[in-house]
C-alpha cells in the first residue's frame, strides 16, 4: 500500500510537470505584436479548484496558456534589494497570520513557475502581488452600486461595479493583467472576482450571497493619509484580504468585520448581501467611519466612486491650489481634488437614476447605465478640456459612469447557493462614448466588442461551463435570427457574417475542450474546462455584438419605456442648481 501511495504521488507530479512544459510550447490566447503582449477583446477567465497549493498551481498553468509565460518570467527575474527582503519577510508573517492560505496558494504558483522552466522563488511570486508598483491606484476612476428591496423590480439585490483605467499589459516586471477569478477551494465559500480592476478586484461575490461592489475609496482623505502614513506598499497585500474576505465572510458584517481586523487599513470597500445588508467603509481607523444606506438620502440603494460623503472628511483637501473650493453636495459628497473631481458627475447621475426611476431597477437597467452616454464635452478640443480639468475642478465635464475608460464593468446578481450571475462588458460597453470622466480616461480599446458575456456561479467547473455553453448558443441562435433578416447586399451582411463566423469558430473549440475535460481529471479537468469557458464567453460577445448591431441595447431610461430622463416629473438635482461653486446652496 505505501509503494502504490508513492507511486500515486510521483505520477501525479510528472504529470503536472508534463501539462505545464506543453502549456510553454502552445502559443499564447492574447495577441501579440512582436515581443509586445496586446489586451485581448473579451476578459479571460480563470477557474481554480481543489486544495490551496493545487489552486496556486493551476493559476500559473492557464496564466501561461492566455499570456505566455510573460510576467512569470518578469517576476522571477527580479532582484530586490536585502532591505525589501526583509520587508517581504515581515509582509510574510501577517499573510501567514490573517490570510494563512495564501502560503500554500503562493507555494503552489512558485513550484508550478518552476515547472514550466521558470526561476521562481517564494518571495518573487510574493513580491509580483505585493509590490507598490504594481498596485492600480484610486485615481483611475471606478463606480459601483448596490440595490435591493423597494429599488429594484423584483426586490432581489443587484450590483454594478466598473474599474475605469486604461487596460495596459505593460512592462513584463509589473502586474498589470485583469482576469475573471473563480474558486472552489476544498473549504470556504465558492466565489468569483475580477483582480486588479480598481484598487483590489470588484465586483466580486461568494455563493453565500455576500458582495464586494467597489474599493469605497476607502482611506482616500489626502489629510488622514499624511497623517497615519498609510502606503499602498505596506501591510497584507490588499488582494489577499479580498480573497480571504470572499472565501470565508457569511454576510456584510462579517466582511466588514473580516476587512478591519487586518491590520494596514489597505482595503475597505463597498459590501452588500442578499438579506438587504449594505455599507460603505469610508475610514479603516483614526477613526472607523461607515457609511449606511439611508445616511444621504439612499432608499434601498448605496453608491461609491472616487470621492466619500460622510461629513467628517471636511478638512481632508486642506490646502487646496488656488482658486479651487471644498463643497459639499447633497446626495453626492465631498468635492477636493484628485479622484473627487471626475465624482460628481458621476455621482449625481447615480443619485438621479436611483431616486427617480426606484422601483425600475434590474438587469437590463443596470446594463443601460453603463450604456448611457454623459453630455458631450463643451470644449473645442480635448487640450483644453484637459487643461480647464483641474482649474474648475471638472465643473463643465459632467460625466456618467459610463465613459471610454471604463476598464470593466460587471452586473453581478448574487445568489445564496449556485445561481449567481456575473455579466461582464471588458471596456465601454456602448459604441461612440465621447464623454470622459477625467483626463486618463481619454481611452480606445483593441476591437472592442462593446458587449456582456454572462457566467454563473455554479457549484463547479463543470457547470459552470456548461451554463457559458448554453448561454453561448442562445447567443448565436439570436444573432443568426436577426442577420438573416438583412439580404446579401446589404452592406453590413458580410462584415456581421465574418463576425458571427468567429463566434461560431470559439463555439467549436469550446465543443472540443468541453469534450477534452470529460475524459480527464482532477486539475487537468479543471484547466480543460477554463479553457472551454474562454471560449464559450468569445463566443457569446462576438455572438451579441452581432445582435447589438442589428438590435441596438437601451442607452437611456427612454429605451426601457421609463419616463424621460430629466422630465419634469421627477425630482432631479446637478451641478447647475448651484450659482457658484461658493454656492451652497440650492436654487
Amino acid at each position: 500500500m505505501k509503494i502504490k501511495k508513492i507511486f500515486l504521488v510521483f505520477s501525479s507530479f510528472f504529470l503536472l510537470l508534463i501539462l505545464s512544459q506543453s502549456l510553454l510550447a502552445q502559443e499564447p490566447e492574447v495577441p501579440y505584436s512582436g515581443e509586445v503582449p496586446l489586451v485581448p477583446n473579451v476578459r479571460p477567465v480563470i477557474i481554480l479548484k481543489g486544495s490551496d497549493y493545487d489552486m496556486g498551481y493551476q493559476h500559473v498553468q492557464q496564466l501561461i496558456q492566455i499570456y505566455g509565460a510573460y510576467y512569470l518570467k518578469g517576476a522571477a527575474e527580479l532582484n530586490h534589494s536585502d532591505k525589501k527582503l526583509e520587508i517581504f519577510k515581515e509582509l510574510e508573517q501577517d499573510v501567514r497570520k490573517y490570510t494563512p492560505w495564501i502560503i500554500d496558494y503562493l507555494k503552489g504558483m512558485a513550484a508550478a513557475s518552476k515547472n514550466a522552466g521558470i526561476p521562481m522563488t517564494f518571495e518573487n511570486i510574493l513580491a509580483h502581488f505585493a509590490s507598490r508598483s504594481n498596485v492600480v491606484l484610486e485615481e483611475s476612476d471606478c463606480s459601483g452600486f448596490a440595490a435591493w428591496g423597494s429599488a429594484t423590480k423584483d426586490g432581489k439585490l443587484i450590483c454594478g461595479g466598473s474599474g475605469d483605467h486604461e487596460i495596459r499589459l505593460s512592462s513584463k516586471y509589473r502586474y498589470r493583467y485583469e482576469i475573471i477569478l473563480f474558486f472552489y477551494p476544498e473549504s470556504g465559500n465558492n466565489f468569483v472576482l475580477s483582480p486588479p480592476s480598481g484598487g483590489a478586484g470588484h465586483p466580486g461575490m461568494n455563493n453565500k450571497g455576500v458582495i464586494y461592489v467597489h474599493h469605497g475609496s476607502t482611506n482616500s482623505c489626502p489629510s488622514k493619509k499624511r497623517l497615519v502614513g498609510r502606503n499602498p506598499g505596506n501591510g497584507v497585500p490588499r488582494i489577499f484580504t479580498l480573497l480571504n474576505t470572499l472565501r470565508f465572510a457569511k454576510s456584510t458584517n462579517e466582511a466588514k468585520d473580516m476587512v478591519l481586523s487586518v491590520p494596514g487599513g489597505l482595503i475597505g470597500g463597498l459590501w452588500a448581501d442578499v438579506n438587504g445588508n449594505a455599507l460603505v467603509i469610508e475610514s479603516t481607523d483614526n477613526p472607523i467611519i461607515i457609511r449606511k444606506p439611508g445616511d444621504h438620502g439612499e432608499r434601498d440603494f448605496i453608491y461609491a466612486t472616487n470621492n466619500l460623503l460622510s461629513q467628517e472628511f471636511k478638512n481632508c483637501w486642506d490646502p487646496l491650489p488656488p482658486g479651487q473650493k471644498t463643497v459639499y453636495f447633497p446626495h453626492v459628497g465631498w468635492l477636493g481634488t484628485g479622484g473627487t473631481i471626475g465624482s460628481i458627475g458621476r455621482n449625481f447621475e447615480l443619485w438621479n437614476l436611483f431616486h427617480n426611476y426606484h422601483g425600475d431597477v434590474d438587469q437590463d437597467f443596470a446594463k443601460m447605465m453603463w450604456r448611457f452616454i454623459g453630455t458631450p464635452l463643451p470644449y473645442a478640443t480635448i487640450d483644453e478640456a484637459v487643461e480647464d480639468y483641474e482649474r474648475s475642478q471638472a465643473k463643465h465635464w459632467n460625466a456618467h459612469i459610463s465613459q471610454t475608460g471604463n476598464a470593466m464593468v460587471g452586473i453581478f446578481q448574487p445568489d445564496n447557493g449556485n445561481e449567481g450571475l456575473i455579466h461582464v462588458s471588458h471596456g465601454c460597453a456602448v459604441r461612440g462614448n465621447d464623454s470622459p470622466t477625467y483626463e486618463g480616461g481619454v481611452v480606445l480599446r483593441l476591437k472592442p466588442t462593446y458587449s456582456f458575456f454572462e457566467l454563473k456561479l455554479a457549484a463547479d467547473p463543470k457547470n459552470v461551463t456548461t451554463a457559458a455553453q448554453t448561454r453561448a448558443r442562445y447567443d448565436l441562435w439570436n444573432a443568426y435570427q436577426e442577420l438573416m433578416k438583412i439580404d446579401y447586399s446589404d452592406k453590413r451582411f458580410v462584415p456581421l457574417d465574418d463576425l458571427l463566423n468567429q463566434a461560431v469558430v470559439e463555439w467549436q473549440k469550446g465543443w472540443f475542450y468541453l469534450d477534452e475535460a470529460s475524459e480527464v481529471k482532477g486539475s487537468e479537468s479543471v484547466i480543460k474546462y477554463a479553457k472551454a469557458v474562454r471560449c464559450y464567453t468569445r463566443t457569446q460577445c462576438y455572438a451579441r455584438q452581432v445582435y447589438n448591431s442589428l438590435v441596438p441595447p437601451a442607452t437611456r431610461p427612454e429605451n426601457l419605456d421609463l419616463r424621460a430622463w430629466h422630465g419634469n416629473w421627477g425630482d432631479w438635482i446637478s451641478r447647475d442648481d448651484y450659482e457658484t461653486i461658493d454656492d451652497f446652496s440650492r436654487k
